[in-house]
């Protein structure tokens, strides 16, 4: 894959998940313009590295398990964003359990779309 289609996949995938997961944090009742911004800032921050890291190993060919760095790749995301919500974000009610579900829930539309595309 050539590097300037890796940059618009991975620019496509973070658009899809800033929307996904700023509209999940408001059905979730994230409120609070600071908040929102956490979820954005969140994901800004992890997005890119699950994202390039996933095409890179995909790329090269590694002899893995794709499920399992999948796997890895969305741990980190849920960890990362989770301590960073239960120590910043003041109306993310239960930000572990809020962090497992909006990764799980992009995840599943992120998947549902790679399926239909």
């Amino acid at each position: 894959m050539p590097w300037s289609l890796l940059a618009k996949a991975m620019a496509i995938s973070l658009i899809e998940t800033l929307i996904l997961e700023l509209g999940f944090a408001t059905f979730w009742g994230v409120r609070g313009r600071k908040d929102l911004q956490w979820v954005i800032l969140v994901n800004v921050l992890t997005n890119p590295i699950v994202v390039f890291t996933y095409y890179y190993v995909r790329i090269r060919h590694f002899p893995v398990n794709y499920s399992i760095v999948t796997l890895v790749l969305e741990t980190f995301a849920v960890v990362t964003e989770a301590l960073i919500y239960q120590k910043k974000a003041e109306t993310v009610g239960k930000p572990w359990v809020f962090s497992l579900s909006v990764n799980a829930f992009s995840f599943a539309v992120g998947e549902l779309m790679n399926q239909i595309s």
